[in-house]
């Protein structure tokens, strides 16, 4: 399997994610019951980056991209990389926070976590963005696991979802050491998964690799998997859609009853750096769905 050059190709997100305002109250949701079952059929996550919240006032068409997920019937859930939902995105929706870093579990980050988990029935919590790129070790990562994210399925109910690592040489020895570190009743109730493509390759030769990578993951843990990250970086448009739309339709059948959600990547007004492709981009720089975008919230 071909597997993707062990640098950090999700670095845009730090500099996007800095930019929210922990600091504000999450609010209370009203309906457990819809939140809980998700609002379509489908199994699409919206990764709405936190750059979209603080660009409302400068960028309009971003509020009317964020109404029109209401009537989306194939979007299953939302998440920012934060703990704080995004307001604008319709409440029919299950809003997935993240233990991004260390520094999420503590502070106003921490306390808007727990308004979450205590609001929200069943809340699926992500934890660590990418840890083996950031520094953080795996032992510690344990030692944090245990201490802050067990008590959230033992005293609210949330189910945990891993460390979300990358499709590298590198993550996944990070992901065995981590799995391999905790007992049977410790282990998270998903396994993350991020899957980049090596924009040198053919597209498919990398829907093959990305099915094998998902395929063998879930084999060696035996556990569902949400895939909270995942694109094509080619720069040839038509591959991108390709790419896009053939790993959706795999992910979709039966056969893979496993993968409980996956994020494709792309829904910020503008590309952050030169991993991401350009094509892959869902909303353009006025805050429109893209032709991309529109098909992956089922707008066409």
């Amino acid at each position: 399997m071909v597997l993707l050059q062990n640098f950090r190709h999700i670095a845009c997100l730090a500099a996007c994610v800095f930019l929210a305002s922990p600091g504000r109250a999450m609010p209370v949701e009203t309906s457990d019951t819809v939140l809980e079952r998700g609002s379509g059929s489908g199994k699409r996550i919206i990764l709405w980056e936190t750059s979209l919240t603080s660009e409302l006032k400068s960028i309009p068409g971003l509020l009317s991209a964020a109404t029109a997920l209401g009537s989306s019937g194939v979007i299953k859930s939302v998440t920012n990389w934060e703990t704080k939902r995004p307001d604008e995105v319709p409440k029919k929706f299950p809003y997935r926070p993240m233990v991004r870093t260390p520094q999420h579990l503590e502070g106003d980050n921490w306390k808007n976590l727990i308004s979450v988990v205590s609001s929200q029935k069943n809340t699926i919590v992500h934890f660590y963005n990418e840890p083996e790129r950031n520094g953080i070790q795996a032992s510690d990562a344990v030692a944090s696991w245990r201490q802050k994210m067990l008590p959230l399925r033992q005293k609210y109910g949330a189910k945990l979802a891993g460390p979300g690592c990358a499709s590298s040489d590198e993550g996944s020895a990070w992901l065995r050491t981590f799995m391999g570190m905790l007992a049977d009743e410790e282990k998270p109730d998903y396994l993350n998964l991020h899957f980049y493509t090596l924009p040198s390759n053919p597209c498919d030769q990398e829907i093959r690799n990305a099915e094998s990578f998902f395929s063998e993951k879930h084999k060696t843990y035996n556990l569902p998997v949400i895939i909270g990250e995942i694109a094509s970086t080619s720069r040839d448009g038509a591959q991108v859609v390709e790419f896009t739309k053939e790993v959706s339709k795999w992910l979709d059948q039966p056969a893979q009853s496993w993968v409980v959600e996956y994020g494709f990547f792309g829904v910020s007004t503008g590309v952050d750096d030169n991993f991401v492709s350009p094509a892959a981009q869902m909303l353009d720089s006025k805050g429109a769905w893209t032709d991309l975008g529109k098909w992956w919230i089922g707008a066409s």
